[in-house]
């Protein structure tokens, strides 16, 4: 997760109201919570919004009761809301560009099948839940968001290019006050919860 995602650089950029960890010293249980969203949202993969949505979808999908998830889907207003904002998350997100972060700056050979691990997780979430909306493709009613991708994802995706090989310099850098790339991992940490419509 650290090696991942800019969390690490977010106490420098003075970014936020409050210190992104309860404690200075803790470990990554030690974030709050919209830094830990905030982090997974800037490298695209949004992991909180959909982890073990994708399993339990699927367990239930192939058993027994996968009509009747489907039937609550059809005729339950709030859980087909539910349902349709993680779809619209799995949407928004680009496992290719999580991807491009574990290569640029994770160096560990078990973290980095850690995240191949993770990216197939979401492409099962995206099975399951496609298979539970019966939808062919991610938010496919939502013609707004569609064009809004369309737009946006080829800025965005150079946004998050230039934050991986920001982080990358910053990173092996000896000055952690070098103007220069603290300017541009903040313009580009901005760039992306812009185009990203969200923090987190």
């Amino acid at each position: 997760f650290r090696s991942a995602t800019p969390e690490l650089e977010f106490a420098n950029l003075n970014i936020g109201s409050r210190p992104a960890k309860r404690n200075p010293k803790g470990g990554v249980e030690s974030l709050r919570a919209i830094p830990w969203n905030f982090s997974w949202t800037q490298t695209r993969l949004n992991l909180p919004t959909w982890l073990g949505v994708g399993e339990a979808f699927g367990s239930i999908l192939s058993s027994k009761d996968g009509d009747v998830l489907r039937e609550m889907y059809q005729k339950w207003p709030s859980f087909r809301t539910t349902v349709d904002m993680v779809e619209m998350v799995l949407a928004k997100s680009e496992p290719k560009i999580a991807s491009h972060y574990d290569a640029m700056l994770v160096s560990d050979d078990m973290a980095k099948e850690l995240g191949s691990e993770i990216r197939k997780l979401h492409l099962q979430t995206e099975d399951a839940v496609l298979d539970l909306s019966g939808h062919t493709k991610l938010s496919e009613h939502n013609h707004i968001l569609q064009r809004l991708l369309q737009v946006r994802n080829p800025y965005v995706d150079v946004l998050n290019c230039l934050q991986a090989e920001t982080l990358k310099r910053y990173r092996a850098s000896d000055d952690k006050e070098d103007k220069v790339l603290k300017d541009c991992l903040l313009t580009t940490i901005t760039g992306v919860a812009n185009g990203m419509g969200n923090t987190g």
